[in-house]
C-alpha cells in the first residue's frame, strides 16, 4: 500500500499571503485615488479650454463680445454621469474681452477637497485650494 503525501497550502501560509496582499492594497489604493482625482482635474481643465475656444469662436462669428449668450456653457461638468464641477463665466453677460472661467467642485463630490479651477482670457490657469494656496501659470503647475 502506497502512502500518499498531501500537497497544498497550510493555513499559516495562506494567512501570510492574505496579509501581504492587504499591505500592498493599503499602499496602492490611496495612490490610485490621487491619480483618479488628478485625471478628473485635468479633464475639467481640458473642458475649460473647450469653453474658452467656444467663447472665441462666438466672438469671431459675431465680431464682438458684447451680447454674446453663454448660458449653455455654464452648466455642471461632466455633462454625462455624476457632475463634479459647476462652471461659471465672469463677467456674466455681456462678456468683455477679459473673461474668466471658473470651475467650483460640487459639494459632496470626490473633487470637493481638490480646490477650484480657473482659466482666463490670457490662458493663465489657476488652482485655488482653501482660498489661500494658488498654483497659477500657463504651464502645468496648476496640476500639482
Amino acid at each position: 500500500m502506497k502512502v500518499r503525501q498531501q500537497t497544498g497550502f497550510t493555513l499559516i501560509e495562506l494567512m501570510i499571503v492574505i496579509a501581504v496582499i492587504g499591505v500592498l492594497a493599503a499602499i496602492a489604493y490611496p495612490s490610485y485615488q490621487q491619480y483618479v482625482i488628478k485625471t478628473k482635474r485635468a479633464d475639467m481643465m481640458s473642458e475649460m479650454h473647450n469653453i474658452a475656444s467656444e467663447i472665441q469662436n462666438r466672438k469671431l462669428a459675431q465680431g464682438r463680445y458684447a451680447g454674446m449668450v453663454v448660458t449653455d456653457l455654464t452648466v455642471n461638468y461632466p455633462r454625462q454621469g455624476t457632475a463634479l464641477y459647476t462652471v461659471a463665466i465672469t463677467p456674466n453677460n455681456p462678456l468683455t474681452s477679459q473673461w474668466t472661467i471658473t470651475a467650483e467642485p460640487m459639494p459632496g463630490s470626490q473633487m470637493v477637497n481638490d480646490g477650484s479651477l480657473s482659466l482666463n482670457y490670457q490662458g493663465v490657469k489657476c488652482r485655488i485650494i482653501n482660498s489661500t494656496t494658488r498654483n497659477c501659470g500657463t504651464g502645468d503647475n496648476w496640476n500639482n
